[in-house]
């Protein structure tokens, strides 16, 4: 072996060893310490939900708790929800109804940091239930080793997917489990998965035909436009699914030239920075929320907004769920028919404005489907200004 190769190659083993050697470790002194206490209490009735994907996965996800709570089977056993702390604020606002208990995980530094690993684990393995559900589609190795730390009588989940997994590491972890409910194993709209494993949980037909969001209009802290309005949604959970800050500045500028609308520009605080270089070409006023939002805030401001563009993120969901009338996302072509399309049943007010590669190949969904079934490498700033404007004003003439 060449030397020069050597210290990348001792790299790579150390992060290796710290990753689940280390991990391990954790794993192993939680189990010392509380297994044998955990275990003498188990079998309450209580369900342990485990949810820890990201904000779009779980909107397409929560209607499903309602539908767990009121089944006659589980209406009087306590339901604690293992979640995302990246949507923590959005479900104490809709779903402490349902809800008994919630237990946050920050999944980033549960990954990065073996203190908050060992504290998180410590307060996850202090549960006793009756049973567990894990009901991600692609769960992850890391979500896993969680639920072989808990301490309940049943545990259940999806027969997944590998696109969050090795399959090494699942043919490990699937042994975690007392029951893998099946699945379709052809592509499916998320909002369906859901659904199809509820139902085969359950034993039963589930009469949600989509994916809803009823909040409350009253007390909301900020001050929105009074005359009609669009959100203009610029963050995305990767920098590959961001369209170009230039290009939503050109459809803001159309926006307000001719449907006379207002512009409300919303993201997160990573992309505070980008805000100087919309306004250099928009010159125009807007209401800057970029960063100064929560989940739960952004719920209020698309239900009384008139009209949303984004990048393909959790943001189109929350629309969907809300009823927004027109929905106009931009998208590279990642996991194509399992986020987007929408499905014409669940909504007619969805647009998606393809990348040229997949627009000229729409009609063959299903190798398409295949194709970006888990990353499109399709540039997002392929997708012109002007698309986004054609299509805006195609929908908005009728």
């Amino acid at each position: 072996m060449p030397l020069k190769k050597f210290p990348q190659l001792l790299r790579f083993i150390l992060n290796i060893f710290l990753k689940y050697f280390l991990q391990y470790t954790v794993t192993f002194f939680v189990i010392l310490q509380y297994g044998l206490k955990n275990k003498a209490r188990q079998g309450t009735k209580h369900v342990l939900l485990v949810r820890l994907d990201a904000i779009g996965d779980y909107i397409l996800f929560r209607n499903f708790i309602e539908v767990l709570r009121k089944h006659p089977k589980y209406c009087d056993y306590k339901i604690t929800l293992l979640g995302n702390a990246v949507w923590k604020d959005l479900a104490e606002s809709l779903d402490k109804e349902y809800i008994t208990n919630f237990i946050w995980v920050d999944v980033k530094k549960f990954s990065r940091s073996l203190l908050y690993r060992y504290r998180k684990l410590v307060e996850i393995t202090s549960i006793n239930c009756e049973l567990l559900i894990h009901s991600t589609y692609s769960r992850t190795y890391d979500a896993d080793n969680i639920v072989k730390l808990v301490n309940a009588k049943m545990k259940i989940a999806s027969i997944g997917d590998l696109s969050n997994i090795k399959k090494w590491q699942k043919r490990i972890s699937d042994k975690y489990y007392n029951q893998l409910i099946p699945a379709r194993n052809s592509i499916i709209f998320e909002f369906y998965r859901n659904k199809e494993f509820f139902e085969k949980l359950l034993g039963e037909e589930i009469k949600i035909p989509k994916p809803h969001i009823n909040i409350s209009e009253n007390n909301f802290p900020l001050k929105l436009p009074k005359s009609n309005y669009s959100v203009l949604f610029i963050s995305a959970s990767s920098e590959f699914r961001k369209w170009n800050i230039e290009n939503f500045a050109q459809v803001a500028k159309w926006i307000k030239n001719n449907l006379t609308y207002e512009i409300v520009l919303c993201g997160g605080k990573e992309d505070i920075k980008k805000v100087n270089d919309f306004e250099r070409i928009y010159k125009n006023s807007y209401l800057n929320l970029v960063g100064k939002t929560s989940l739960t805030d952004l719920v209020f401001i698309l239900k009384n907004s008139k009209m949303l563009v984004s990048n393909e993120t959790f943001i189109v969901h929350m629309a969907v769920a809300l009823g927004l009338r027109n929905t106009f996302v931009i998208y590279n072509g990642s996991h194509f028919g399992r986020f987007i399309p929408y499905p014409l049943e669940i909504t007619t007010s969805y647009f998606p404005v393809y990348h040229p590669e997949i627009k000229k190949n729409l009609e063959k969904y299903e190798s398409l489907s295949n194709t970006y079934r888990y990353r499109s490498k399709l540039d997002i700033n392929e997708i012109s200004a002007d698309d986004v404007i054609n299509k805006i004003n195609l929908v908005t003439k009728f």
